[in-house]
């Protein structure tokens, strides 16, 4: 994100923004802010490469905000709520991640990351069993979808160890 243009609300929107009675009837409508404000799916996608390229920067803090704007624009995408998580755990915020990892649960039941990331969160904060189920609700997701098969095998291998710890 080199041009802070992108971050810029068109008028239009701020008006729609500004004004308490429109705003509430985009929300009664189930509209998000992304909708209200007229972002694009691209435009999106160039918020989150911004967010993603601040993590990989190790740039967590910022990161993370990245990502609380990137949900707060659109909920109901996993990947801006994984990232939050992952960007809440580097930070040590290990609630908040929790929290940001439900949301990704809940959006895409189905994938394990979510799940697997909690765990971690769980064995840090030294909630052994629930770190245990975390994993073996990763182990159930991943089924036997090749593309989830390391990530079965990380599970499995954290769940002994895990699991040795909490004797």
């Amino acid at each position: 994100m080199d041009n802070l243009e992108d971050f810029k609300i068109p008028e239009e929107a701020m008006d729609r923004l500004k004004d308490p009675e429109v705003l509430k009837q985009y929300v009664a409508q189930g509209k998000t802010f992304q909708q209200i404000i007229g972002y694009s799916a691209e435009t999106m996608e160039r918020f989150y490469q911004g967010a993603y390229t601040l993590f990989q920067k190790c740039e967590y803090a910022q990161s993370a905000d990245a990502f609380i704007f990137l949900t707060t624009l659109n909920p109901y995408v996993h990947n801006y709520w994984l990232g939050l998580g992952l960007a809440e755990i580097k930070n040590e915020e290990f609630d908040a991640a929790l929290i940001a990892l439900g949301m990704a649960g809940m959006i895409d039941a189905e994938n394990p990351m979510s799940s697997f990331h909690s765990a971690n969160c769980y064995n840090q904060l030294g909630s052994y069993e629930t770190a245990v189920d975390m994993l073996d609700t990763t182990i159930e997701r991943c089924g036997d979808k090749e593309e989830y098969a390391g990530l079965k095998e990380d599970a499995m291998q954290a769940r002994t160890r895990i699991k040795g710890m909490a004797k």
